[in-house]
């Protein structure tokens, strides 16, 4: 398994401690590529509706993209034993639409500056 074959188009970079921030969510994010993103949230509601703003936060910094194209890709239960008081705890993957040099070379900066491996 050791030599198990990246499948994705887009290889994912796991992150150091990152937050992103999707309209009003906030959740810990799992890992980052060229593609999307995969994070960890606490749901309070249903959270199915596709995000208008979109940022990220790396030990302090700050990226927001404006008018970034996001697709829910998936959105699972991880934790159901949470209850209703502290709402249920979530994985959220999601796909970047087609990104602009400019943001390309801003995500780039960002995955080699907070990735936790190569």
């Amino acid at each position: 398994m050791g030599n198990q074959r990246e499948s994705r188009r887009c290889r994912r970079f796991p992150v150091k401690e990152g937050v992103v921030v999707l309209d009003s969510v906030y959740g810990e994010i799992i890992d980052v590529s060229f593609g999307g993103l995969s994070f960890r949230y606490t749901a309070y509601d249903d959270m199915t509706t596709e995000p208008a703003e979109f940022g990220i936060i790396f030990g302090g910094e700050e990226i927001f993209f404006d008018n970034l194209p996001l697709t829910n890709v998936c959105d699972i239960v991880i934790n159901e034993e949470a209850g209703e008081e502290t709402g249920e705890v979530r994985r959220r993957g999601m796909a970047f639409g087609d990104l602009v040099p400019e943001q390309i070379a801003t995500l780039a900066r960002f995955i080699r500056k907070f990735s936790l491996g190569k």
